[in-house]
């Protein structure tokens, strides 16, 4: 008898929680963690200086180089590049290179294959849209802009100002949520979660039920 494979899928703006908590769900769950996002920043430093109107050479980069998910860390042909990808330049230009449809084919594909046969969490910007539309539970996590600034601050060990993240998060979300492909929008089946007010405990603890109810309701 074959092991009955979960999938659940979280999307939301950044800083919103949804690594942290996605990776927690996935460890007290014993199921398995993919980061889609960092794929794309992974590829993001792939192709920053490359010019991203030559689809020949962006298909060629995106086949040469290889990116591995871990649940902590991001690596890029076995080096580690975490810190390096989650600067200002390389989240924005995650962003923009999802809007390449070679780029979002390549990266949805390789998703779905990760995900095929697993139990799983994954988060990202379309994950319960796109990538996982038949997903066992759909999780929209949100919370306010000065909530979320002050996360990647404190993320960010507390360099920089709270406005210029501000500013970058304003420019991030407008990105997301106005691109033309796979734009960042809350599932109508996704539950929406915010976790302005509430605890990371509290914020897993929500996600964790909602999913045994799921669980429940489908024996």
């Amino acid at each position: 008898m074959s092991k009955k494979v979960y999938q659940i899928a979280i999307d939301g703006p950044g800083g919103a929680g949804k690594s942290t908590i996605a990776q927690e769900v996935a460890k007290r769950l014993g199921f398995l963690f993919i980061n889609t996002g960092g794929m794309y920043r992974c590829y993001a430093i792939v192709l920053k200086n490359t010019d991203l109107k030559n689809t020949g050479l962006v298909k060629l980069l995106l086949e040469k180089n290889k990116v591995e998910l871990t649940p902590n860390r991001l690596f890029l042909n076995g080096k580690d590049v975490t810190e390096e990808c989650y600067t200002p330049s390389i989240a924005m230009l995650a962003s923009k290179i999802g809007t390449i449809p070679i780029v979002r084919g390549k990266c949805v594909l390789d998703q779905q294959e990760i995900a095929k046969g697993h139990s799983c969490v994954m988060e990202g910007r379309d994950t319960t849209t796109v990538v996982l539309p038949n997903a066992t539970l759909k999780i929209f996590l949100t919370a306010s802009l000065d909530t979320r600034a002050k996360r990647r601050w404190l993320q960010n060990h507390q360099q920089g100002s709270l406005e210029t993240i501000k500013e970058q998060l304003i420019e991030r979300d407008y990105q997301d949520t106005h691109r033309s492909i796979a734009p960042l929008i809350k599932a109508p089946d996704a539950i929406l979660i915010d976790t302005n007010h509430k605890t990371f405990e509290e914020s897993v603890q929500q996600v964790i039920d909602a999913f045994k109810l799921k669980e429940e309701l489908s024996v």
